[in-house]
C-alpha cells in the first residue's frame, strides 16, 4: 500500500525482489519518485484489497526488477512506467509486458486534452501561449539532439528557471549556454500539435503553475491541486485508458 511517507525508506532492487517473492497479494509496481500521490489516488479508487501499489524509486529500478521477474514468477506483479523519451521513438519489444503511459508521463495522461487550461483567464492564456511557444522551440532543439544520437541533451530544464518573467520567453543567456540552434520545423510542428503528450509532464505543469500561482493572482493553484483537478473533474480519455489497462491486468 502506498503511504504518505512511502519514499522516505527506499528499498534496494534486491530488497524489493525479496518482498515480491514473499507476497501473496497482486502487486502493481510503479516508479514512485514524483508520482506517488497520483498512484495513491488510483490505489484508493481500485481498492487496496484488489491490488497493492508499490513504489520502487524510479524507472531505472523498475526496469531492472522487470528484467529479473523470473526470480518472483510465483507472484502476480504488474509493472507500470512512464514512457519518457520513448514517446519520440518506440518502446523496445522486450518491454512490451510493461504498462506504459500513453504520453511522456502519467502527468501527461492527466493533462491530455488540455481541459485544465480552461482555468486560465484570457490574459493568462495569452501569456501561457507565448511562453509555451518559446519553450517548445527550445525543447524541440533538445529532442532533435536526442534523436540524432547526441548524448549532450536534457529534457529536464525547468521552465521556471529558463523563462524570463517579464518577456515570457526562454532567456537568451540560457539559449547561448546550451549552444541553441533553430530546430527543424517538422519537430517543432509535431511537438506544438501534441504538447500535452510530448512535453515532459513536469515541465507542462510548471508552465501552467508559473501563471496560476503568481503572487498577484487572487486564487492560486499549486501543481498538486491542478493534478487533483485533472484526476477528479477533468479526467482524460488517455488517463482512463491507462486505468483500464491496469484494471484489466489485475483482473486477468
Amino acid at each position: 500500500m502506498i503511504k504518505e511517507n512511502s519514499m522516505t525508506l527506499e528499498l534496494t532492487v534486491d530488497e524489493i525482489i525479496a518482498t515480491l517473492q514473499r507476497t501473496s497479494l497482486i502487486t502493481v509496481l510503479v516508479e514512485g519518485t514524483d508520482d506517488v500521490m497520483i498512484y495513491r489516488w488510483i490505489e484508493d479508487e481500485i481498492g487496496v484489497l484488489n491490488a497493492n501499489f508499490m513504489p520502487c524509486g524510479g524507472r531505472k529500478k523498475l526496469i531492472e526488477i522487470f528484467e529479473r521477474r523470473s526470480e518472483f514468477s510465483g507472484s502476480k506483479v504488474i509493472f507500470v512506467a512512464d514512457k519518457d523519451s520513448y514517446i519520440y521513438t518506440k518502446v523496445p519489444e522486450e518491454y512490451d509486458e510493461i504498462i506504459w503511459t500513453n504520453g511522456y508521463s502519467i502527468e501527461n495522461d492527466l493533462y491530455y486534452g488540455k481541459d485544465i487550461e480552461k482555468i486560465l483567464s484570457k490574459s493568462e492564456k495569452e501569456i501561457f501561449v507565448k511562453s509555451m511557444d518559446s519553450f517548445i522551440k527550445y525543447y524541440s532543439f533538445e529532442v532533435e539532439k536526442m534523436l540524432s544520437g547526441n548524448p549532450d541533451f536534457t529534457l529536464r530544464a525547468h521552465p521556471q528557471h529558463i523563462l524570463c518573467d517579464l518577456q515570457n520567453l526562454v532567456k537568451e543567456e540560457y539559449l547561448k549556454s546550451v549552444n541553441f540552434i533553430e530546430p527543424s520545423s517538422a519537430i517543432v510542428t509535431m511537438i506544438t500539435e501534441n504538447y500535452d503528450v510530448m512535453i515532459r509532464g513536469k515541465s507542462l505543469f510548471a508552465l501552467l503553475t508559473r501563471i496560476l500561482s503568481h503572487k498577484d493572482r487572487e486564487i492560486k493553484h499549486s501543481k498538486a491541486s491542478l493534478l487533483e483537478h485533472c484526476y477528479r473533474t477533468h479526467r482524460s480519455v488517455k488517463f482512463t485508458e491507462l486505468l483500464d489497462k491496469i484494471n484489466k491486468k489485475i483482473s486477468a
